[in-house]
Order: C-alpha cells, then structure tokens, then sequence
C-alpha cells in the first residue's frame, strides 16, 4: 500500500479580527508557508500598518479633524527618525540597488549628514541608541531637529522613496496646520493616535534574548549600521513570523495559522 501527502501550499491566508484600544481592526494577511528572512515580512507589515493607519484617520474625520500632511511638505524629514533593525537593512539595499549617479548622490548625502552629526556631537550617542536612557531621546530628538539636517531621501520637499519608507514615516501624521510642524510643540502640533503602533512591535521581533526590546536605528545612520550588522537571524516560515507579530502586538500567546491549500500559489514577497 502506498500513501501520498498533499504538497505544502506556498502561501497560507489567515483573516485577523482584532480590538485594538477600542478600534475594531481586520484584514487578510498572505503570508508564505517556507522559510524566509524577517525584512521580507517589510510589505506584510507595511500593508497591515496602513489599515490600522486608516482607521485612525477615519476616526479622525469622524470628528472633523483632516490630515494635513501633503507632498511638498516635508518638516517632518528633518526630524530623528527611529527605524527598525530589519528597515536599516532594507534601507541600505535601496542604497546600493540605486543606479549610478544617483547611488553616489545618495551615498555623499548620507556622508554629509554623518559630518554635521559629527560637529553637533551627536554621532557617538546615534551610533549606539540602546545605550540612550527613554528619559533622554526626547532632548536628543530635539537636538537633532535643530541642525536641521534632511533625510537624504528628500527631493523638493517629498519622499523620493515613498513605497520604501520606514513604517515610522507612514505612521506620523498630523492633523494641525502644517506650518506648525517646522517649529513642533506639543501644543502647536496634533499627531493622529494609533490604536497600535507596527513599527513598535516590529522593533521587538525576531529576538528571543532578554535584551532592551524595542531596537531601533536613526534613520540618517542606516546605510552604516546595515553595513556593519549583517543580518545572522536565523529564517522562519511566514506562519511563525505571523505568530510572533500578532503575540507581540496583543500581548497574548497567539497561535500559529494551520497551512490551508489555497486555490492559486502566490509567489513569496520580495523585499521591493
């Protein structure tokens, strides 16, 4: 007697039904049955963010509140912007994925940035931001804003990476005059609240230790810090990296999706 087992589907979707600070949230998230790294989870998540980004925006239109942000505005990327470990590496890929002359443009913007850091002081403390105690990311964000250094991304006033950015990025957004965000004050400018913040949970994942938690890298260091760190996490299938994702945001043990056959395969996500 011979036996034959069901191929292993190459994607799974599970459709995830949460309450989130009172917000009702759902989506369905595809993820691939086979190993892979944590950046290629980036689109998942991007697009999981961009829900809970909506329903916050309509809540605020609920109470005729508008989101002011608008391309050309970019007070915003002169900011510190805290990305995760996995975005710095994605980062850098962009960098270096660019085609001449444009890489060496980006690469001389970064190495320009890096040299006012230096003159502000501030390059040692950037370099190594879990040595930063909560107490004091504030000043030094504020110190930061005060040199008012570009995202190296920034092209009239607009992100030029704008399907790339970091979840950080997507995530702050405003609903006071943006003329205000250029000299931001808790009382001048109103961000939209998030029911839950991907960016956070993201910062949190892939690390099984009882280090600091939430790790980040300052965006204006990424092509650096990706360079310096290459990525030696060990692979998981989609299902688990779904896993530890919705564990983290909620707070609760959540268990993995079971692999179900899906009617069409659909390819694994690429980090583009």
């Amino acid at each position: 007697m011979s036996s034959r087992r069901d191929p292993v589907p190459d994607t799974i979707t599970a459709t995830v039904k949460l309450n989130l600070a009172g917000v009702p949230v759902q989506a369905d998230i595809t993820v691939p049955t086979q190993s892979f790294p944590l950046p290629m989870m980036l689109p998942i998540l991007r697009s999981f963010a961009a829900t809970v980004i909506d329903e916050a925006v309509r809540a605020e239109s609920s109470r005729g509140l508008t989101v002011s942000c608008r391309s050309g505005c970019g007070a915003c990327c002169r900011q510190l912007v805290p990305i995760t470990q996995p975005e710095a590496r994605r980062i850098g890929e962009v960098v270096e994925n660019l085609p001449e002359p444009r890489r060496s443009v980006i690469r001389d913007r970064f190495a320009e940035a890096r040299k006012r850091l230096e003159h502000a002081g501030l390059v040692e403390t950037l370099s190594h931001p879990e040595t930063l105690p909560d107490d004091e990311v504030n000043p030094i964000g504020l110190k930061y804003f005060g040199q008012a250094i570009p995202c190296p991304f920034l092209e009239n006033e607009s992100c030029s990476i704008y399907d790339e950015r970091p979840i950080a990025c997507r995530e702050y957004l405003v609903t006071s005059p943006r003329e205000n965000c250029a000299q931001p004050t808790p009382q001048t400018v109103r961000r939209v609240e998030l029911a839950a913040k991907v960016s956070t949970v993201l910062g949190r994942m892939g690390d099984d230790s009882d280090g600091p938690g939430y790790r980040w890298v300052p965006l204006i260091l990424a092509p650096e810090w990706a360079a310096a760190h290459p990525d030696d996490a060990p692979p998981r299938p989609g299902p688990e990296w779904l896993r530890e994702f919705f564990s983290r945001l909620t707070g609760k043990e959540v268990a993995a999706p079971p692999a179900a056959p899906r009617e069409r395969q659909t390819p694994a996500p690429g980090s583009t």
